[in-house]
């Protein structure tokens, strides 16, 4: 089954994607974070934030967060709290993303690739129906073992034909990242 175009908004996106520590993010943060999700309910979420708030930041400016980080939300839902908690597994102001032309790249690898998750994006998070996704244009996860999977399947791409080269540098360069520092990643919009 090929990855397909769902959650995909046909529209200017700008890919974001940053080095994750997903493993300690599976260990502290996922099943609360699930649950929360499954329950719609975020006050487990929160504790998690105010016991964790000298290890978080801003994830949408990446200052450090202090006592007052609850008026900064703009919608209280359990993503917005989210985006919040999981900043502990990254910095936001280290985007290795592919910015605004990430589309082409996606489209053509779409047509390539016989994948059900794309490389250049990862795997959803939470339930079917209540997705983590705090900016509600989709985000992504990528362990380190997909990570490593993803760059041997993009070099072999690139072994069988090398006139995509130009436009899967910077996906290689964003996966190589990740791997030369063993973590995953984390793909926003």
């Amino acid at each position: 089954m090929k990855f397909g175009q769902q959650g995909i908004k046909k529209m200017s996106m700008r890919h974001k994607a940053f080095i994750f520590n997903y493993d300690a993010f599976i260990q502290e943060l996922a099943d609360i974070l699930e649950n929360a999700l499954a329950i719609n309910q975020g006050n487990e979420l929160i504790t998690f934030i105010e016991n964790n708030l000298s290890s978080l930041k801003d994830p949408d400016e990446g200052e450090p967060l202090d006592s007052s980080w609850k008026k900064t939300i703009h919608t209280e839902d359990i993503s917005q709290y989210g985006d919040f908690a999981i900043t502990k597994y990254y910095n936001p102001q280290c985007d290795i993303g592919l910015g605004y032309d990430w589309l082409p790249l996606y489209n053509m690898l779409f047509n390539e690739l016989d994948k059900d998750v794309s490389p250049l994006l990862g795997k959803v998070f939470g339930i079917s129906g209540n997705y983590f996704d705090p900016g509600k244009m989709g985000s992504y996860f990528q362990s380190f073992e997909q990570v490593n999977k993803n760059c041997e399947l993009l070099n072999l791409l690139l072994n069988e034909k090398n006139e995509h080269l130009p436009s899967l540098v910077l996906a290689m360069k964003m996966l190589s990242n990740a791997l030369d520092l063993q973590k995953g990643l984390y793909i926003t919009f």
